[in-house]
Order: structure tokens, then C-alpha cells, then sequence
């Protein structure tokens, strides 16, 4: 019985997939058939695909297929992989691909694994990570190389390094026709980066005497490329001010930095406190312009400028987008006492949970001061906010400005919370009411109980939820989100764990970039093929 539900499944998926009976052949006898084909000067995405495609099918096979230049003649198939004479030749071009995608085409004498990648042709080593694509870099040709793998090949990435690979081992290779093209349906599909998995990939909540070292930056790189939360829109929000203590409260304790103190500005912060202030004031005017001159010059320059990225607490790197500036307050509710910002608390917002709309009209007006001066300069920029704690749900005498991105923090881990889940869920149907076509996103706690663990000194029960979170995802995919990031779970030494979140952050990954996947048959196929008989 099992094996035919098993049969019966795969029948499924060859119809789905679209994968039809006929065979090209790429490695016959543990001999290759078949050559991979780049351009005479391909892009670092085209050349990471390509490594990675050659590797994966010496894993499988024994035998490395040559990857060559497309100025060689080569008997049998073609593999293409990029942009080169011979994908114009069939009248592919790269910049005619939408953004992020890709296609993946299976014929008899030539496969085709291209997709929208960026114009860099620096030069490339497999060995060294720091060549390769970068983060929100296109590199679209590296997701059709990853499907191919994973759809033709059978291929599984369940963690990183080579003990999360599942793949057959034979000596022959082939593969069905197929022709698919399609760009991921979350234009975003991210990660919290502040912090490595340990090397053993289990590490530890609890800080003890012997540190585990970190895993190999090359090795956490391949893991989040074959995941594909790499090569997505750049679309970062998080609390965006705290560099303001350092150019306008007191000067920094670092001297160097110290030289970029402007002066004292002590009105622009939250009034009402004795010492540093928590907040700044805003219903300051002032500041209100200084923000927006700050917006202004972000997108004029391409980002922050070296100096503002120094600070202590700076704009976590470079930019939060080519296309998006995070206006977000620091992270704690004690906000301004004087009269213009009191005025604005929403008394009659419900409280009971820890997501409210309590403030909301008081963030979401600073919000709106920002986004109309940078409409006035540049209409087509967006102005990146947070709906978090105090102000999580949409303001109730305020309407948000069109070009205003909305991450919604959620705690999509607390399943066993049903009164915040319900909350959660009510505010996610709250913002698509809002604005259907507001761009909209969902940073996703995964980090819940581990967080509570490392701070308080114990190990605690992970709480697995992948069912959960397949409901989850086709919750955010209906209420329009087109952007995820989740905060993995905490480990002692600034580690994260890969073991605590690893199905969930498998199928925030996968659903994120295609909706119609059966989210509870991966999860028992992962079961299945990661354990093994242990399952």
C-alpha cells in the first residue's frame, strides 16, 4: 500500500512539473555525454551555477562533466548555463528575463539554465566565497540550476555542509524534457545574518568554557544560496535612529568617531527624562526634515556614507534597499511626554497583546512626514516601516502614505499562544484591509523560545511547528505579503542554530518562492529521506 501511495505521488508530481517521458541522457556508463557551456566571459552567477551543477553531478555520478567556453565545439548535449552566443543564438538574452527570473528547458541536443543575472564578470573562484554573487545581487541563473537540480536530479539540500545533502548515487544520468519558466512568487525571501551556525551545526545555548567555532563562511554561503534567500529585492526595515545618539546627544566613547559629533540637538529627542532620552520627539520639526535630508541624500548617494556606517548601532549595512529607507523608532515603548506627541496616543487602541495599535497613529504621522517629503523628490522611492509592538496595527485616524512598505513582526513560532496567534492573524487581515497593493512584509520570530534560553543561562525544548507554518505561509501569500524575513533561533556565543528551525526555515524558503508546493508532503518526504530508517 505504501508503495503505491508512493507511485501514485510521483505520477503527481511528472504531471504537475509538466516532465514528460522522453530522456537526455548526461552521463551514460559513468561516462559524460553531455559538456556544460558558459560564455567566453560569463558572469560570477553563471559560473556559480555552473560549479555547482558540475559538483552536484560528481556527486551523483562519480565522473566530472567539463565545463567549457561556448568558442568550443562540443559532441553530444549542450548544457547552457547563462547568458552566451549560444543562448542569443536561440534568442535567450538575459536582460529580456524579468527580475529574479529564470528558466530551466530540456531538450534532446541542448538544456538551457539561464535567468536574469547582474553584469558582473569579475573574476570567479569556486573555492573562495568572497567572488562569488552578491547577497541582493540578480542571479537568477543560479535558481535554474538549483531546480534543475533538485527537479531532475533529485537533489535535497536539508543543511548545510555535505551531512545535509541528500542525493542517488549511480552511474548514469538522465533527465526528463521540460520547459519551465517562472520568476518566485516573495520578491524577498530572507534571513536575519547577524551571527554563523556552529561548526558541529548544534552548538549550544548555554555559554560554557569551550566556545564552538563558527561554520566555515563558505559553507553558510552555499547553504543560503541553495536555499535561494539570496538574489532576492533588497527590502530591509529595522530600527533605523540609533546612530542619531552619536551625531546629535553627546559624541561617541570611540575618539576616531567622536569627529562626527554635529552638535547637540537636545529638543529632537523624547522629552520627560532624566539622562539619555529612550525616544526621539517626533512631532519635532526639525528632525522631521533632518530625516527626510537623510532619505534624500540615501538615495542620491546609493546608501549611507562610510562615516554613518561606523557608528555604534549604524544602519545595518550598507542599505536597506536600493529602493527602500527604514524609518523606524527605537526598540521600546517609552516615547515622548510632551504635549504634541501625547496628543496623538490612541487611548481606545486594544492593549491586551503585545502587538497594538496603542501608538499607531503617533508612528504612522512621522511615518507619513517622511514619505510625503521624499515623494516630493523621489516619487518612485518607498519609505520602509515596521508595524511592531505599540504600533503593530494599522493607525485608526491615520492614513498611511501609498509610498510607505509595511513589515508586519509576527510570532509565527508561538503556536501554542492562541490568543496572540489570533491577535497576529486579525492584524495581517487588518493591513490587507488597509491597502490590498500596499508592498507588504512579514519578519517572522523564529527566534522564541531560544532567545529567552540564552539570556536567562538555559537549555530549553525548541517547539517545532512546520505544520504550522505551512498554514502560515499560505496565510501571508493570501493577505498579498511579497516579503519574508525570519530571526533564527539564538545560541550562546552569538551563534544561531541551524538545528532548531531547520524544517521551518526549509519551508519558509521553499513557500515563499512557490505557493502551490504541497508544504505537508515535503515535510514527510524530508522525514523520509533525512532519517532514513530512523524516521
Amino acid at each position: 500500500m505504501r508503495l503505491l501511495g508512493i507511485l501514485l505521488m510521483a505520477g503527481l508530481l511528472l504531471a504537475a512539473t509538466g516532465v514528460q517521458a522522453d530522456q537526455v541522457t548526461l552521463v551514460d556508463k559513468g561516462q559524460p555525454t553531455a559538456a556544460i557551456v558558459i560564455a567566453q566571459e560569463p558572469t560570477r552567477a553563471a559560473q556559480l551555477a555552473a560549479a555547482e551543477l558540475q559538483w552536484h553531478i560528481e556527486q551523483i555520478t562519480g565522473i566530472t562533466m567539463p565545463v567549457v567556453k561556448d568558442n568550443r565545439v562540443v559532441r553530444g548535449t549542450q548544457i547552457l548555463v547563462g547568458e552566451s552566443a549560444a543562448t542569443v543564438a536561440l534568442g535567450l538574452h538575459s536582460a529580456d528575463f524579468k527580475p529574479q527570473e529564470y528558466l530551466v528547458r530540456v531538450r534532446p541536443d541542448v538544456i538551457v539554465l539561464m535567468g536574469r543575472d547582474k553584469d558582473d564578470r569579475q573574476p570567479f573562484d569556486y573555492a573562495n566565497h568572497t567572488t562569488w554573487p552578491g547577497w541582493y545581487d540578480e542571479q537568477a541563473t543560479t535558481y535554474a540550476a538549483y531546480d534543475f537540480l533538485e527537479k531532475l536530479c533529485d537533489v535535497r539540500w536539508y543543511l548545510p555542509t555535505e551531512l545535509g545533502i541528500c542525493l542517488p548515487r549511480r552511474p548514469n544520468l538522465a533527465v526528463s524534457e521540460i520547459e519551465i519558466r517562472r520568476v518566485p512568487a516573495m520578491t524577498t525571501r530572507d534571513t536575519w545574518r547577524g551571527g554563523n551556525f556552529p561548526a558541529d551545526l548544534c552548538g549550544d545555548s548555554v555559554t560554557g568554557g569551550h566556545p564552538i567555532p563558527p561554520l566555515e563562511p563558505r559553507e553558510m554561503k552555499l547553504w543560503w544560496h541553495r536555499l535561494r534567500v539570496v538574489g532576492g529585492e533588497a527590502r530591509s526595515a529595522n530600527h533605523s535612529l540609533y546612530h542619531y545618539y552619536e551625531l546629535y546627544w553627546e559624541p561617541s566613547t570611540n575618539p576616531r568617531l567622536a569627529q562626527l559629533f554635529r552638535g547637540k540637538k537636545p529638543e529632537w529627542f523624547a522629552q520627560g527624562y532624566e539622562g539619555k532620552p529612550p525616544q526621539m520627539c517626533y512631532t519635532n520639526q526639525e528632525l522631521i526634515q533632518q530625516v527626510i535630508q537623510e532619505a534624500r541624500d540615501y538615495f542620491d548617494r546609493g546608501g549611507y556614507p562610510p562615516e554613518i556606517r561606523q557608528l555604534c548601532n549604524a544602519p545595518q549595512g550598507a542599505k536597506w534597499g536600493e529602493n527602500y529607507f527604514a524609518v523606524v523608532p527605537m526598540d521600546n515603548s517609552s516615547y515622548c511626554k510632551c504635549p504634541q506627541c501625547q496628543a496623538l496616543l490612541d487611548a481606545q487602541a486594544d492593549k491586551q497583546q503585545f502587538s497594538s495599535g496603542h501608538w499607531s497613529d503617533y508612528m504612522f504621522t512621522f511615518v507619513n512626514e517622511i514619505a510625503r517629503g521624499i515623494a516630493e523628490t523621489h516619487p518612485d522611492k518607498q519609505i520602509s516601516a515596521i508595524a511592531y509592538a505599540s504600533y503593530a496595527w494599522p493607525p485608526r485616524h491615520v492614513k498611511v502614505e501609498p509610498n510607505v512598505a509595511v513589515s508586519m513582526c509576527l510570532h509565527t513560532r508561538n503556536v501554542y499562544g492562541l490568543s496572540l496567534q489570533d491577535n497576529d492573524h486579525a492584524l495581517l487581515d487588518a493591513w490587507f484591509q488597509e491597502s490590498p497593493t500596499r508592498p507588504k512584509g512579514v519578519y517572522m520570530y523564529f527566534c522564541f523560545p531560544a532567545l529567552n534560553a540564552r539570556q536567562q543561562g538555559f537549555r530549553c525544548f525548541p517547539g517545532f511547528f512546520a505544520h504550522s507554518l505551512v498554514k502560515e505561509m499560505q496565510r501571508y501569500h493570501q493577505a498579498g505579503v511579497t516579503a519574508i524575513t525570519y530571526e533564527p533561533s539564538y545560541l550562546a556565543n552569538g551563534q544561531r542554530s541551524a538545528l532548531m528551525d531547520q524544517l521551518e526555515m526549509l519551508i519558509a524558503a521553499k513557500m515563499a518562492d512557490d505557493p502551490t508546493m504541497d508544504g505537508n508532503a515535503y515535510i514527510d518526504e524530508f522525514f523520509t529521506r533525512y532519517y532514513g530508517r530512523a524516521a
